[in-house]
């Protein structure tokens, strides 16, 4: 599908999916799929589009909007909205995000239980199996390849049931500490920029050396090993869902080279970001 430039960068994609004839009540099923790099002016006001939306925030943020809800979706974020009523959302500045709009099955029960449990807005700790599975859907397409209904119904649930399961997402934020929480959001919506522990420490409001041992007390992890694992987490969002060159995701990513970038995806992962991005889901 081509789209506005007014509104979307060349490694946007976008993809409407043929539905199950005769067998949508008892299938989950894609309506449509994509990846969106947003340009400032990037905008969506609709009064109904049949269908549920599950958007995975990768960069930057957008405010959205419904009758029951309002809010700023942030990098690390799902939103979850129910799109046969009116909805809006709006870019807060550049930003990207992968996305699925679904329907069928049990869709609307479902949809509101996580919406009863959670909310619109869902914290994750751990996004890419999420990314994976759209990443996977995103692949099919770009192949031409027909995806299988059963499959594919199985993955939409499937993400579904993540989100409505606790370990994998928390509607109260994250990991339950309020300061290390808002730390984990600032990481998040900053990956694109030089970020170190003083800077970290001086947002959330102490002093480096206390904050660094209370963030490494409740995530298990340094500050400084978290915005690197978040960052190569990212890099294989944008390797699996995007066409992007691996230069242009290691500054994305808030890496000086794609020599660094490369050195850092390696040394975490096992393989190269090349590998990384042939490699079967």
């Amino acid at each position: 599908m081509q789209l506005d430039p007014t509104y979307y960068e060349p490694s946007s994609v976008h993809y409407f999916v043929p539905q199950p004839e005769g067998r949508e009540h008892l299938l989950y099923y894609p309506v449509s799929i994509g990846y969106f790099d947003c340009k400032p002016s990037y905008g969506v006001q609709r009064n109904v589009f049949s269908s549920y939306l599950l958007l995975i925030m990768l960069t930057g943020s957008m405010y959205y909007q419904t009758m029951k809800s309002r809010g700023v979706v942030r990098a690390g974020q799902v939103l979850l909205l129910d799109c046969n009523a009116p909805h809006s959302y709006s870019a807060q500045g550049k930003c990207s995000f992968t996305f699925v709009h679904f329907a069928g099955a049990q869709s609307k029960e479902l949809y509101e239980e996580i919406e009863r449990s959670t909310g619109n807005l869902i914290p994750l700790l751990t996004p890419n199996d999420l990314h994976e599975t759209i990443g996977e859907m995103l692949s099919s397409m770009r192949s031409e390849r027909r995806m299988n209904e059963s499959d594919t119904s199985a993955m939409i649930y499937g993400m579904l049931m993540k989100l409505l399961d606790k370990s994998g997402a928390s509607g109260e934020g994250g990991i339950g500490n309020p300061v290390v929480d808002r730390a984990i959001a600032y990481i998040q919506t900053h990956l694109t920029e030089k970020l170190s522990v003083e800077e970290i420490s001086a947002k959330a409001g102490y002093s480096a050396s206390y904050f660094s041992h209370l963030f490494a007390e409740e995530t298990g992890m340094s500050p400084y090993r978290f915005v690197v694992k978040s960052r190569v987490e990212h890099a294989q969002q944008l390797l699996k869902t995007t066409r992007l060159a691996v230069q242009e995701i290691a500054f994305q990513c808030g890496f000086n080279s794609a020599a660094n970038f490369c050195y850092t995806f390696r040394r975490m992962t096992g393989i190269s970001p090349h590998e990384y991005r042939k490699r079967p889901m």
